[in-house]
Formats: C-alpha cells, structure tokens, sequence
C-alpha cells in the first residue's frame, strides 16, 4: 500500500497548483509532511484562480475572521493572527490583503491567511482628524473636524472605502488611498508609512479602483479622475460624463474589464432601482465616452462597498457568465439585518437571490477578498 505522507516535493507542488485555497489549507492539515511541504517559502501555494470570498462583519467573536465561500456555498471561520488586534473593521481589500481598522483606530494591512501584518499611518496624521489625552497620555476620543457645523468627537474615524496600489509585501511601492469620513475627502498613504497625504476635498468621491499603474476615482456627480502618481505626489486628469445616473439615490462602481477597459456600473438604491437593475458602461478611450455594455460574455463582476473585480468564469465554473454578483445596498449600517448576496443577469436583466446569509452587523459592510497565501 503506497505511502502517501511521502510524496516528493515536485508532486506535491503539481497537486498544490490545482487546489483552491480551501483545499490547500486542508491539505496542510493532514499530516506533519504534508503540512511542511505547505510552509516552505520557495514553494508556490497554488496557480488556480479563486473565487472570491465574502468577509463578513461578527461584532461577537474577536478572534477569528468569518467568511462565506462561494465555491462551497459555506460560512467559515479563521482565526486571526497573533499578536492580536482589537476589534476590527474591513474598510477595503486587494491582492489577498484586507485593510483593517480597529476600535482604537489603529489601521493595518492583513492578510488573514498568512497572518502578515503591515501598519498604515496613524490617523491622527489625517489633517481633519486630532486626538484627545488623558493625564497618562492615552487617547480617550478623536476629533473629526467638520467643514460646516460643530467638529464630531468621535472613538472611530469614519472610512469608507480603501485600495491598494499594488501587493503589499513587495518592497515599500504599496500605496493605499483611501476615501475618508462623511465628506468623503481623498487621502494617500505608504503601506508602513509615517502618515496620510490629504490629496482632494473638492468632490464627494465614492469609488476607487487601481488600474494599469494608475489610481481612478468617481465622484457622486460623475466626475471620473484619473490619478498620475510619482510617489505621494498625485496629478489628475478628468474624463467627461456623456451619461446620466449622477444622483444621490445611484452608486458607481468603477471595474476593470479582463482585457483592460475600464467600466462604469450604475446602480439604484432599492427604492428606485431602474427597471435594468444594473447598468454598465466601458469607456471608450478615443472618443473620452461611455457606452453600454448589454452583455459581459465570460466575465463575472463582484460588486460591494469597497474593492470591486472582474473575473472569468471560464476559469471558475461554479461562476456564472455575464453576471454581476453583489451584496445588498441598504445603507442602514447600525442595525442587525441580514446579508443576501444576489446575482444579476445583463443579458436578461434578471436578478436572483442566491445565499441568505445568518444576520450580521449591517455596519462594517461585507467586502469581497480574492484570497492569495503568496
């Protein structure tokens, strides 16, 4: 009888590059060679492409981080790396990496399967936010400083949304710029960085996505910016709007194509939603103008309130073609309510609910994260 706890390494990388991550993990787990095949550095964890997970908020259990897999149609948990962090809230995700912010307001960079930690600067170093001590020197409350009206002392900084530039353990190039507060200021920082660059007050901004090596940024008035950066120092160019659907009751989202357009999806709140459900754009760079897509072939788009992605579901099956996956838009964050994730159809302009989630927090909102233990 073969001996399987004994299997080359050159095998076991073969088996490993055709797992999903799940199945990576639970391969590590079986026995003490396995399980050292899986750790050693030079050795590539695997090639698959992966479904996305949906990180979920759990205001009870601090240690571990819950997710749903859409591949196994599962919730699951994971415990969080040492040494441990507060309570924290997911305010973005990227290249396998969440960016995490916990109830003192320290912010880091995670990657919740390898347990790798980054700090991001302290928010204290955002121009609208100052800090209040006591007589041992401890932070007792922060100070959001408000264009109009009275300042809002506050224990949590109001972030809405956070991308990053780039894989963050790849020397210091890692930039995340981050869409800060109720006025939905624009700021930029380094991943292990000393503090954030305020870089836009002017618009309401409500999305960020970074693509072809250039940050691009939508406001809820349409203005679309795309951002030449040399470091911190940020220049931006504007693309025109020749469309509609620029009012407060519609969400943008900005997405990148699988052969590199740019698109623009509309969405209404649930109270309006326009009988398309979903509306998508590609900018055509030529002309500066956006025109409607009615079918995206094999891709599959994630929508949520932070990182938005396109992937091909040639290359996962248990994705649908030409759909948007999304999770609901109800922007009443702090309450319990449940979480469903639907699926819309273009083509047919048709929409599902697939997973009915246990109820959760409503606030932070679920984030989508392509996990990746490289």
């Amino acid at each position: 009888m073969a001996d399987w706890s004994k299997l080359s390494i050159d095998i076991s990388s073969l088996i490993h590059g055709e797992l999903s991550v799940l199945d990576y993990i639970r391969v590590g787990a079986v026995c003490k060679q396995w399980n050292f095949a899986c750790k050693l550095k030079y050795h590539c964890p695997t090639k698959k492409p992966q479904s996305p997970w949906l990180v979920l908020p759990d205001e009870c259990d601090t240690t571990t981080i819950k997710f749903f897999s859409i591949l196994e149609k599962k919730t699951y948990k994971i415990p969080c790396p040492e040494p441990m962090i507060h309570r924290r809230a997911y305010i973005g995700s990227g290249h396998g990496w969440l960016v995490t912010v916990n109830d003192t307001c320290s912010m880091h960079l995670l990657n919740p399967l390898t347990g790798a930690q980054i700090p991001l600067p302290p928010v204290t170093t955002l121009p609208f936010v100052s800090a209040h001590h006591n007589s041992h020197g401890q932070i007792i409350e922060f100070v959001v400083e408000v264009p109009y009206g009275a300042n809002i002392i506050s224990t949590l900084v109001f972030s809405f949304k956070a991308v990053l530039s780039a894989v963050p353990d790849v020397g210091d190039n890692c930039l995340i710029m981050m869409i800060c507060n109720n006025w939905k200021h624009l700021v930029i920082g380094r991943a292990g960085g000393e503090a954030w660059k305020c870089i836009s007050i002017y618009h309401h901004y409500t999305n960020i996505i970074h693509r072809k090596g250039k940050f691009h940024t939508i406001s809820d008035t349409g203005i679309v910016k795309v951002w030449e950066h040399d470091g911190l120092f940020l220049r931006p160019k504007i693309i025109k709007s020749n469309i509609r659907y620029f009012l407060n009751q519609f969400m943008h989202y900005l997405v990148e194509s699988l052969d590199g357009n740019l698109l623009l999806i509309v969405r209404a709140q649930e109270e309006i939603k326009p009988s398309d459900g979903f509306l998508v754009f590609s900018l055509d760079e030529q002309e500066q103008k956006w025109k409607k897509v009615n079918n995206l072939h094999e891709q599959t788009l994630f929508l949520g309130y932070n990182h938005s992605v396109c992937l091909s579901a040639a290359n996962l099956p248990e994705l649908q073609h030409s759909c948007i996956y999304s999770t609901n838009n109800k922007l009443l964050y702090f309450q319990h309510g449940s979480h469903d994730m639907e699926i819309f159809y273009l083509k047919e302009k048709k929409t599902r609910r697939i997973y009915h989630l246990e109820r959760h927090l409503n606030w932070p909102p679920p984030i989508w994260l392509t996990p990746s233990l490289s």
